[in-house]
C-alpha cells in the first residue's frame, strides 16, 4: 500500500507516477525548454499540427475568449531509440507567464467558485478544445492510446486536470478516458477514481469547494473527506504550530493559511514521504505529520499531530521530519516517527511505536524516570523501549535516552540525566544500567531459550526455535518462518514485525498478547476477524501477506483485547 496508490498504480509503481506528476507539475511553473531530470521534454506545436497562441517558451494559452490566460505543456518520454512512449499534460497554476495572466488566473478562480454552473467542470474544454484535440491524433498517430497519458497541475492546474477527467469520456472521442490523472491541491474534485487529488489537509485552496460547487464552509474550515483525495496530511508550518492557527479562521481569506499551498513546499514536504521507510505503511486516509518549519523554528517547536481544524484523525500517525535538527512528538496512540538527517530528539507519549533516527545524534526524550521503563537491546541496532504500562518503542539510530529523575527537596524538583547507549547499557557519567535481559540470534536459524522471567528472545534472521517456560517473555521471531514454544506462566507477548514470514506459536493462553507492528497492509484498525481461518484444531490468522498459526487454539479463544495492530 501507499498513501499515492492510484488505480493500478500500486507501492513502488505508485510511488513513480507521483514522481512523474510532480515532476511535470513543476516544470509548468518552470519551464526551460531543456529535458527534465525525469526524462520528459517538450513537444511543440508543430509536432502537433497545432495552430493556437503558443509563448515563447512552448507554453500552450487559452483558445477562447475569457480563457485566453489559461496555460499548459505538453511534454513527451522518448526511448533510447527516440520512440515516443508517453505523453504528460500539465497544467499551469495560479500565476502566469506575465502580470496579466496572473490577473486571468485570479478571475478564472474566482468564476468556478462563484461564476456559472459548469464554469469548472468544463475550464479544459473551454480553455484548450482544439489542443487535446491534437494532442489525441497527435499520440494515437505514434501508436499511444490514453492510458499512455499523465496529466498533472497544482491549484487551478489541478483544477484543470479534474475538468479534463470528467469531461474524458464525452469529448475528444473519448481518448482521456483512460488516461491517468494526478492533481495537486486542487480545489475541485470530479468523482469517481480517475483523479488522485494529492494535498494538504490545512490548505485553504485543496478542495475549497465541494466537488465543483461553492457554499458557506469554503470560506472556513472545509475539511470533508473526498473519495478521491489524500484526507489528512498537514503541512506542519509555523502558522499550524501558532495559537494563531486556533485563533484565526483557516480560510482562504486569511492570507497566513496560505502558506500551506506553496507548490514548493508540496514538493518539500511529499517527497519526503514518499522517501520514508514507512511509506508502504500509508494508505490514502493516514494521517501524515509533515515538517515544513523554516531552519530557525526547528529548535524551539514540537512537531506533532494537533489536528486543528479538521476532522478527527484516526489510527497511526505518521510523523516525518527534515534534515535538520527537529523536535518530533508522537502521542498516546500508536505512531511512526522518521527523524531523517540532523540531531533529532523524540518524545511520545504511549502506545506501539517504530521510531527511526537517521543520521545524526538523536535523543529519545522519555520525560519520566528511567525506573518506570525497561530497556532492550536486541543486538543488531535496535533499542526496544517499554513503558509501565506495556506500550513498547522499537527504535534505531538513537544514541541516548534523557529522563527526569527525582532532584532536591524530597524530590519536588527533577533533573533531566542522559544516557549515553553503549553495547552494555546506558551509560549517565560513571553509572550504568543494564539493559533488560534478552538472547539475540543472527542471521541464521538460532534455537533460544529464555532463563529468566521477563525474557526477550530475538530470532533475527532465519528460521528459529524460540523456546520459554518462564512468565512475561517477550517473543520476537524477526525475519523467517518461526516456531515459538510457551510452556510456563502467561502474560507473554509475541511481537511480529515488517515481514515477519509465516510463523506458529505452541501454548499461546488468553492472558498473552499478539502484537503486530509496522506490517503493510494492516494497520491501526485491522479487522483480524476477517482474516481468520480454522485448520483442524489449529487457528490461522492472516496478517498482511504473512500469517501466524496458533497451535492447538480455536477462533474464538481470540479476543481483540489481546492483539495490537499498529
Amino acid at each position: 500500500m501507499g498513501v499515492f496508490d492510484y488505480r493500478s498504480f500500486k507501492g513502488e509503481a505508485g510511488k513513480a507516477l507521483y514522481s512523474d506528476a510532480l515532476a511535470l507539475t513543476l516544470y509548468a511553473y518552470t519551464p526551460t525548454g531543456q529535458p527534465l531530470a525525469s526524462g520528459w521534454t517538450a513537444i511543440g506545436a508543430e509536432r502537433l499540427g497545432y495552430q493556437g497562441k503558443v509563448g515563447p517558451q512552448g507554453t500552450f494559452f487559452g483558445e477562447q475568449q475569457g480563457f485566453t490566460s489559461a496555460e499548459v505543456e505538453v511534454l513527451g518520454r522518448y526511448d533510447e531509440a527516440g520512440k515516443l512512449l508517453s505523453i504528460g499534460i500539465a497544467f499551469r497554476g495560479t500565476g502566469g507567464l506575465g502580470f496579466s495572466d496572473t490577473l486571468g488566473d485570479i478571475k478564472n478562480n474566482l468564476l468556478a467558485a462563484v461564476g456559472p454552473v459548469g464554469y469548472a467542470a468544463n475550464y479544459s474544454k473551454n480553455a484548450f478544445d482544439k489542443l487535446f484535440a491534437s494532442v489525441a491524433e497527435f499520440a494515437k498517430a505514434q501508436g499511444l492510446s490514453g492510458q499512455d497519458v499523465l496529466v498533472s497541475g497544482h491549484s487551478l492546474g489541478g483544477l484543470g486536470v479534474n475538468s479534463l477527467a470528467e469531461l474524458s469520456g464525452e469529448h475528444w472521442g473519448g481518448f482521456y478516458a483512460d488516461a491517468r490523472y494526478v492533481a495537486f491541491a486542487s480545489p475541485t474534485q470530479s468523482p469517481g477514481d480517475k483523479v488522485l487529488n494529492i494535498g494538504y489537509e490545512n490548505d485553504p485552496v485543496f478542495r475549497v469547494l465541494d466537488g465543483t460547487t461553492f457554499n458557506a464552509s469554503s470560506l472556513g474550515s472545509h475539511d470533508k473527506v473526498q473519495a478521491s483525495a489524500t484526507n489528512n496530511i498537514v503541512t506542519f508550518n509555523e502558522h499550524y504550530a501558532s495559537t494563531l492557527e486556533n485563533l484565526l479562521p483557516q480560510s482562504i481569506l486569511n492570507p497566513l493559511s496560505w502558506k500551506a499551498h506553496g507548490s514548493a513546499g508540496y514538493a518539500d514536504g511529499l517527497n519526503r514521504v514518499v522517501d520514508s521507510a514507512f511509506y508502504d505503511l500509508t494508505s490514502k486516509d493516514s494521517t501524515l505529520i509533515v515538517s515544513t518549519l523554516s531552519e530557525g523554528s526547528r529548535s524551539k517547536t514540537w512537531v506533532e499531530d494537533l489536528n486543528r481544524n479538521a476532522e478527527p484523525h484516526k489510527g497511526s500517525t505518521f510523523i516525518f521530519g527534515t534534515d535538520g535538527n527537529d523536535l518530533l512528538k508522537g502521542g498516546r496512540g500508536n505512531d511512526f516517527i522518521e527523524g531523517r538527517d540532523g540531531n533529532d530528539t523524540f518524545r511520545d507519549e504511549g502506545g506501539y511505536n517504530i521510531l527511526l533516527g537517521g543520521k545524526g545524534h538523536n535523543v529519545f526524550d522519555l520525560q519520566q524516570s528511567l525506573g518506570k521503563f525497561s530497556v532492550v537491546n536486541d543486538g543488531d541496532g535496535s533499542l526496544y523501549v517499554r513503558d509501565a504500562y506495556g506500550g513498547i518503542s522499537m527504535t534505531r539510530d538513537i544514541g541516548a535516552l534523557v529522563s527526569k529523575e527525582p532532584g532536591f527537596a524530597w524530590g519536588l524538583f527533577s533533573k533531566e540525566v542522559t544516557h549515553s547507549v553503549t553495547d552494555q547499557g546506558l551509560l549517565a557519567g560513571n553509572q550504568l544500567t543494564h539493559y533488560n535481559h534478552s538472547l539475540n540470534g543472527d542471521a541464521y536459524g538460532n534455537a533460544l531459550v529464555a532463563s529468566v522471567d521477563g525474557d526477550w528472545l530475538f530470532g533475527h534472521g532465519g528460521d528459529d526455535v524460540l523456546r520459554s517456560d518462564k512468565s512475561d517473555v517477550t517473543f520476537v521471531g524477526g525475519a523467517g518462518n518461526d516456531v515459538m514454544y510457551s510452556s510456563g506462566g502467561g502474560a507473554n507477548t509475541f511481537l511480529f514485525s515488517g515481514a515477519f514470514g509465516f510463523d506458529a506459536i505452541h501454548g499461546y493462553q488468553g492472558s498473552d498478547k499478539l502484537v503486530f507492528m509496522g506490517v503493510a497492509g494492516a494497520g491501526q484498525g485491522y479487522d483480524y476477524t476477517q482474516h481468520l481461518s480454522q485448520s483442524g484444531q489449529d487457528t490461522l490468522l492472516s496478517v498482511g501477506d504473512y500469517a501466524v498459526t496458533l497451535v492447538g487454539v480455536a477462533p474464538d479463544n481470540l479476543s481483540a483485547g489481546g492483539i495490537v495492530f499498529a
